[in-house]
């Protein structure tokens, strides 16, 4: 996104105005880190920060609207008479000015008459990022699109029990985060989509995020072009997408965002019921949270057969097959969702594949899947390094933070707790020293903030320090989000430091990340598996042999990459 003449409008406000839009809280905090350095508060420094934090969501604020209106021309001013109702096409700018600031920010013509001054592209209105339609229809060439040996014996295995004759058939697949999961799925779903249902009946694929949806839709089109047969419908029912119902029934694949089928079973039950009716495979992605309370209720409306129905089957997909480490009746109950019936990694098989009759009878199976898949180099080493502060939370403080810190006894911790520790100074100038090395040396890095607060402070202070980085939050424009992750994966930008809070911890793939730092601590082995997976991806995944994990010495210590694997098998049973 071009943000030079949106810049050139920022440097004309006030310091006082900038720190306040900026936010004074913010502001004190950074005076506080860099005392007697207040020079470094210039106004393209100030200016700088607001768009690396904010971007264009800045605007949708109608004071700093307002201010950044009165940095414009009154030949500019007076450019808005169009995007106004007639009556006010010979009112001068005196007259303009108030009419215009009474507009909410939006998709109205004011609004993009702004956005076009300021030489920003009007794609930011948009909640998808994309112009694609909400169905499409996708024709494959005639190619193939190989799997890996243990893809293609999970692939196997679910064919298998998806062609067992069960009806209502539940299963999970369980695979480490890095090693195609969505890809086998993909691949399993199409070939029993072609060969089985004869190319008939509705597959409903389910995710949380926008970005798990994204990277599900763009690795089925690029399975499909391999590996499908002839052309396809696809839908999709997330962000502002929708589905019309017609006469005919929906045939293909839908890709569909949770919060919007909670939506529609209120607002457009006609359209939930023909879900119902025409869904044959309901495949659940990050399948751990499946068994939350509003998330569970749809997923057992689709999967009840009414009478005249075809049968269905329900599929889940997780790296890790369990809700949060202290609630056993909480795991329980995800077992049971899915009849107690796990798809996981065999290493005994792949052996017997892999290796002559002999050695295979005299070698014992690797038990550890990480490490497996690391010699392997389909997933990449970790090297950690723990990182220190002076005058740290002693063991003993940590541990009374931790009883009083839960929401509820054994749930991660609170926002609260975790703000507070984001503020603590000495902790956060050991952060950034080593964000500034890890830039000084080049090394792509994901970070994963305590709080969106604590996200915004260690941008400011890397922006302070001349530090090109980015920012990802949950309430930011998509387009705005979308736009930093792509510079982020872009190696010839020079962006290498990407902060983010409760976004990117799952359906984010950046293949040339070398570094993966969590500020945040955390009582979940689900939330812990997520973050240090997203640096996980080896060599022939085509990720890295090595990633560097930085951690505060503060944060949780008793999680592994394997451990987070492994977590929840004896609640599983053989």
């Amino acid at each position: 996104m071009n943000t030079s003449k949106f810049k050139s409008c920022l440097v004309k406000f006030s310091d006082e105005e900038l720190k306040q839009h900026l936010g004074q809280n913010l502001v004190d905090m950074l005076i506080e880190w860099t005392p007697g350095n207040q020079p470094l508060f210039t106004k393209h420094k100030l200016a700088d920060m607001i768009i690396t934090i904010y971007g264009i969501n800045k605007l949708s604020d109608k004071d700093f609207r307002c201010s950044l209106l009165k940095r414009l021309s009154e030949k500019e001013l007076l450019s808005f008479r169009e995007a106004l109702p007639r009556k006010f096409r010979e009112s001068n700018y005196k007259e303009v000015f108030p009419e215009i600031t009474k507009v909410a920010w939006g998709k109205n013509a004011v609004s993009v008459h702004l956005i076009k001054l300021l030489d920003i592209d009007e794609v930011v209105f948009s909640d998808n990022n994309t112009d694609e339609l909400s169905r499409e229809i996708i024709i494959a060439p005639e190619r193939f699109y190989e799997l890996l040996d243990y893809q293609f014996i999970i692939k196997q295995q679910t064919l298998n029990h998806l062609n067992s004759g069960v009806e209502l058939n539940r299963m999970l697949i369980h695979m480490p985060t890095g090693t195609g999961k969505t890809k086998t799925a993909m691949h399993t779903i199409i070939h029993n989509y072609n060969f089985n249902m004869q190319k008939s009946g509705l597959l409903i694929w389910m995710a949380h995020t926008t970005e798990l949806l994204h990277q599900a839709y763009e690795t089925f089109v690029n399975v499909w072009k391999h590996i499908g047969k002839d052309e396809v419908n696809v839908y999709k029912l997330w962000g502002n997408f929708d589905v019309d119902i017609t006469d005919e029934s929906l045939n293909g694949f839908m890709f569909c965002g949770f919060q919007k089928l909670m939506a529609i079973t209120k607002s457009n039950p006609g359209l939930f019921a023909k879900l119902i009716a025409d869904c044959r495979l309901l495949i659940v992605d990050e399948a751990h949270k499946a068994a939350a309370t509003e998330t569970k209720k749809v997923i057992s409306d689709i999967m009840i057969k009414k009478v005249g129905m075809e049968d269905r089957t329900l599929i889940g997909l997780t790296a890790t097959p369990g809700r949060n480490v202290a609630d056993d009746t909480d795991i329980d109950r995800l077992v049971a969702m899915f009849d107690n019936k796990i798809i996981t990694i065999d290493t005994e098989t792949l052996n017997q594949i892999n290796m002559t009759k002999i050695k295979a009878k005299n070698t014992e199976p690797e038990r550890d899947i990480i490490r497996f898949f690391q010699n392997r180099s389909i997933l990449a080493r970790l090297n950690r390094e723990r990182l220190t502060y002076p005058n740290g939370l002693t063991e003993t403080e940590l541990n009374k933070l931790r009883v009083t810190a839960t929401s509820n006894g054994y749930e991660d911790f609170t926002r609260v707790f975790l703000e507070a520790i984001g503020r603590n100074k000495n902790r956060n100038m050991a952060i950034l020293n080593k964000l500034v090395q890890l830039n000084r040396e080049k090394i792509p890095t994901i970070v994963f903030a305590c709080s969106v607060e604590h996200g915004k402070l260690l941008s400011a202070a890397l922006t302070l320090e001349g530090v090109s980085n980015a920012c990802v939050f949950g309430d930011m424009n998509p387009v705005t989000r979308a736009q930093s992750i792509r510079r982020f994966k872009d190696r010839d930008d020079g962006l290498n430091i990407l902060i983010n809070y409760e976004v990117l911890t799952t359906g984010f793939d950046a293949t040339n990340i070398r570094c993966v730092f969590i500020t945040r601590p955390t009582q979940s082995v689900v939330l812990y598996s997520q973050m240090i997976g997203r640096g996980l991806r080896g060599p022939k995944m085509g990720g890295n042999a090595e990633c560097l994990l930085v951690d505060i010495d503060d944060n949780l210590k008793k999680y592994n990459e394997s451990m987070a694997f492994s977590y929840f098998d004896s609640y599983w049973s053989n």
